[in-house]
C-alpha cells in the first residue's frame, strides 16, 4: 500500500501535536546594526542578537573587534539600513594557532530540534582562506570540546578572492541529536592552516597573509522544529521509553502497545502492533516521536 506522507504529516500536525509550533524557527540572530557604528547593541566585544537571545564573543584574538560596512552583496539575508558588520582581526601569526582564533556564538537550543547554524563572511586580502566552523554541546565547561563540522575555504587568485563577501555560510548539525533541547549550546568560526599547504594561505594569492580583517554579517541560529514541552511529558508513567536517549540499539517500553513512530518532518517511519520494544539501530541521529493508539506520545533522542 502507497504511504500518503502529506495526509499523514497533516495528521499528525493537528492531532498528534497540535500544541507543538512545526516549522522552522530562529532561535537568535545577530545582524549587528544599529544607529551608528558606536551604538550596536552589545558593543564590540559582545553584541546582541537582534532576534532571539544568545551571546557573542572573541576568541583568542589580540586585537579589538570594530563594526563596518555590513554586507551588501547579492544573496544577502541583510534588509536593514543603516547596516554594519562585525569587523575582526588580531588572528594568529603564520605556522602559528590554526583553529584556535575566530568568534563564538552561545545559545540555547532547549525546546528546539533539528539546528541549523549560517553567517555571512567578508575576507580581506590578507586574510586566511580558510575557516572552521565547530560546535559544542556544553560552552560551561572549563575546556569545552569543540567539534569540527564544516570547512570553508577559497582557492587564492590574483583577483576576485580578497575583500569578498561569501554568503550562506551553512552548518547543518540538524542530525546532531546532542545540540536539540540543550541549553548550553555553543558555535565558532575560526581562521585555520590550508589544507594543501599546511599553512595560512592568503585569500588573495598576490598578497601575503599577515592574519588580515574578516568581517561577519546576519549570523543566524535556527531550528527545523519546535517542541512543546507539554506534549512530551517525561513524567507521563503511563507511558515510558528506555534508554532515552538510545545510542542507536533496542528501545523499551514499559508495556505493550500498538505504536506509530515519526521523524522530525512529521514522516510516519515505523508501525509496530503488540509490542514492547523499538529496534533504533537504522535510525538516523536526531529527534524522533512515538505515539500510542491510546494516544499517548513521548519523544525519542537518538544519538
Amino acid at each position: 500500500m502507497k504511504t500518503n506522507y502529506s495526509a499523514l504529516k497533516a495528521i499528525t500536525l493537528g492531532l498528534l501535536f497540535s500544541c507543538n509550533s512545526w516549522s522552522q524557527a530562529t532561535i537568535a540572530q545577530w545582524d549587528f546594526n544599529g544607529a551608528t557604528a558606536t551604538e550596536v547593541p552589545g558593543g564590540v566585544s559582545s553584541p546582541t542578537p537582534a532576534v532571539g537571545t544568545g551571546t557573542a564573543s572573541l576568541v583568542s584574538l589580540t586585537a579589538a573587534a570594530t563594526f563596518a560596512g555590513g554586507n551588501t552583496s547579492t544573496g544577502t539575508l541583510e534588509t536593514e539600513t543603516p547596516n554594519f558588520g562585525w569587523n575582526t582581526t588580531g588572528y594568529p601569526a603564520a605556522a602559528t594557532g590554526s583553529k584556535t582564533a575566530g568568534v563564538q556564538f552561545n545559545v540555547s537550543t532547549v525546546n528546539q530540534a533539528g539546528i541549523i547554524f549560517r553567517f555571512e563572511q567578508r575576507l580581506s586580502n590578507t586574510a586566511a582562506n580558510t575557516y572552521i566552523a565547530q560546535y559544542t554541546t556544553d560552552n560551561t565547561a572549563t575546556v569545552p570540546t569543540w567539534i569540527d563540522a564544516e570547512t570553508f575555504t577559497v582557492t587564492p587568485a590574483a583577483t576576485g578572492t580578497g575583500d569578498t563577501w561569501y554568503n550562506a555560510r551553512i552548518v547543518d548539525v540538524s542530525t546532531v541529536a546532542d545540540l536539540d533541547d540543550n541549553a548550553n549550546v555553543g558555535f565558532r568560526v575560526v581562521s585555520a592552516f590550508d589544507a594543501t599547504a599546511g599553512d595560512y594561505l592568503a585569500a588573495r594569492s598576490t598578497s601575503t597573509y599577515a592574519g588580515g580583517t574578516v568581517r561577519y554579517d546576519m549570523v543566524t541560529v535556527t531550528s527545523n522544529t519546535s517542541l512543546a514541552t507539554n506534549s512530551f511529558s517525561t513524567a507521563n508513567t503511563d507511558f515510558i521509553l528506555s534508554p532515552n536517549p538510545s545510542n542507536k540499539e533496542m528501545v523499551a517500553l514499559n508495556n505493550l502497545q500498538d505504536i506509530e513512530v515519526f521523524d522530525a518532518s512529521g514522516k510516519v517511519i515505523l508501525v509496530a502492533k503488540n509490542t514492547r520494544t523499538i529496534d533504533t539501530k537504522t535510525f538516523q541521529s536526531g529527534v524522533y516521536f512515538i505515539k500510542t493508539a491510546t494516544g499517548l506520545t513521548q519523544k525519542l533522542i537518538v544519538r
